[in-house]
């Protein structure tokens, strides 16, 4: 009865191991990306590229501003504004853009780097209208105040103070790349 088992074993392992090999010998289907390029008459670009396939949507703003802008010995003022964009707007408040983006089923970051900052969100396709206003909102209106940009410089220096300063080799790596 042993025998048997294992005859049976070694057989259906070797058909699955067929099927894996002509699996991974057949090439996957690139799907075709088509998307739409235009210029609006104030300057921004919208490229919009549909996905079907998926019942949400991921918006991406991409600033042409990054570390490469600053002055000389005068730098993080690209990060510093990376994070104001979070701090309100005319009709949102403050944190309110991270609160209204997760409480309905998205998740948004930002980041920044030498040649660009960027704001990236994905969420459900019934908030497409509610992304689209939180992105028009800060762009047209970002509230610009003393007590968020004192709270946002010391946010960001410290996040030097950690990522840069305290790390080894942080500072050559800094140089290296500038």
């Amino acid at each position: 009865m042993r025998v048997h088992t294992r005859g049976l074993l070694m057989l259906l392992l070797t058909g699955l191991l067929s099927a894996v090999a002509v699996r991974a010998a057949e090439k996957p289907a690139i799907p075709r990306l088509e998307f739409t390029d235009t210029r609006l008459d104030n300057g921004l670009r919208v490229i919009i590229a549909p996905d079907h396939s998926a019942p949400v949507f991921a918006i991406a703003v991409t600033y042409n501003v990054g570390s490469r802008d600053e002055r000389p010995g005068r730098t993080g003022f690209a990060h510093l504004f990376e994070h104001m964009m979070f701090q309100g707007s005319e009709n949102v408040g403050k944190g309110e853009h991270f609160l209204l983006v997760l409480n309905n089923g998205g998740g948004m970051n930002g980041t920044t780097s030498e040649d660009r900052t960027n704001y990236f969100q994905a969420l459900p396709k019934n908030q497409l209208n509610l992304a689209l206003f939180l992105e028009s909102d800060r762009m047209r209106s970002l509230d610009v105040n003393q007590v968020n940009l004192d709270n946002q410089r010391h946010t960001v220096q410290e996040e030097r103070r950690l990522g840069i300063d305290n790390q080894p080799y942080g500072k050559s790596y800094l140089e290296m790349t500038t």
